[in-house]
């Protein structure tokens, strides 16, 4: 790792050889939980396994995944180690999906290029990414998997410290967008798979309709509506931080068809009654 660690938009600049950034990152990459298979995707991302990664740049105040988003929950893995879990995750023909990954972005690097055998790379991330980082991901990256969960700073900065999130993100999904095309295949079961390009997800948050609207609109006015949206139904209080109460079902209601009205055709909506605890994985305690 280099000294003053700045791969993500908050350049807290931490020498991660020695302690760790903002991010919880330290000099190796910290694996919270792997799920191998793991069937909780948008179905067109075919056959995945995940690698939950520990630590997070953006730390939302409603993280679902709150037991390894703070801390150091993990297992720390060196570069040989890391290669050869992707090995193994390639060998049994699945997918590997990176889950919060850009803080271990050079381990991960290192790791991909030293594989048996190319690995099938869905990047899961939040979309707060520099375009520094989105241009080296994209050199060993299958599938864009991005969040775009804020179209308000204001809301941006009260639920995740990050007022420039929408600017941030809009760029960056500028440069996913760029630089992987969409490119399907037909499955054996005779469903298309999206082998190359980007699906676009948005959790819509309680009370933040505003939010949810604006941020499609951000997305339509950066990379249009040709693309596969996910607008995700499934929020669940974590017990800690805020929105504390439950997404009504109007709330969601409105957001799916405001993303309609833009002309978003692609993608998917979830039943109402998702949101519930099996969407997130047991991570300990």
């Amino acid at each position: 790792m280099s000294v003053g660690c700045r791969i993500c938009p908050r350049e807290c600049g931490a020498d991660r050889n020695n302690s760790v950034g903002l991010c919880g990152g330290g000099k190796a990459a910290r694996i919270a939980k792997t799920v191998d298979p793991f069937f909780y995707e948008e179905p067109c991302l075919g056959d995945l396994a995940a690698v939950f990664f520990g630590g997070c740049s953006l730390r939302c105040s409603y993280c679902q995944n709150i037991a390894i988003s703070r801390g150091q929950k993990g297992e720390e893995y060196s570069v040989d180690m890391l290669t050869a879990l992707f090995d193994r995750i390639t060998s049994n023909n699945r997918a590997i999906d990176l889950v919060t990954p850009t803080h271990y972005l050079e381990q991960i690097e290192n790791a991909v290029n030293a594989c048996n055998v190319r690995p099938r790379i869905i990047y899961n991330t939040s979309g707060y990414e520099t375009e520094d980082a989105v241009a080296r991901a994209a050199k060993f990256t299958d599938v864009f998997l991005t969040d775009f969960k804020y179209g308000k700073e204001s809301t941006a900065a009260r639920l995740s410290a990050a007022p420039d999130y929408p600017t941030v993100a809009a760029k960056a999904l500028e440069s996913m967008r760029e630089l992987t095309p969409d490119i399907y295949e037909t499955g054996d079961d005779g469903d298309k798979i999206l082998k190359r390009g980007l699906v676009v997800r948005h959790l819509v948050l309680p009370g933040e309709t505003d939010n949810s609207i604006a941020a499609l609109d951000m997305i339509k006015q950066a990379i249009g509506t040709d693309v596969i949206i996910s607008l995700m139904s499934q929020f669940t209080p974590n017990g800690v931080g805020e929105p504390k109460q439950r997404l009504k079902k109007i709330e969601y209601k409105l957001v799916c068809e405001h993303a309609r009205k833009l002309g978003f055709t692609k993608g998917y909506y979830q039943e109402f009654d998702s949101a519930s605890s099996k969407y997130t994985p047991d991570f300990g305690q």
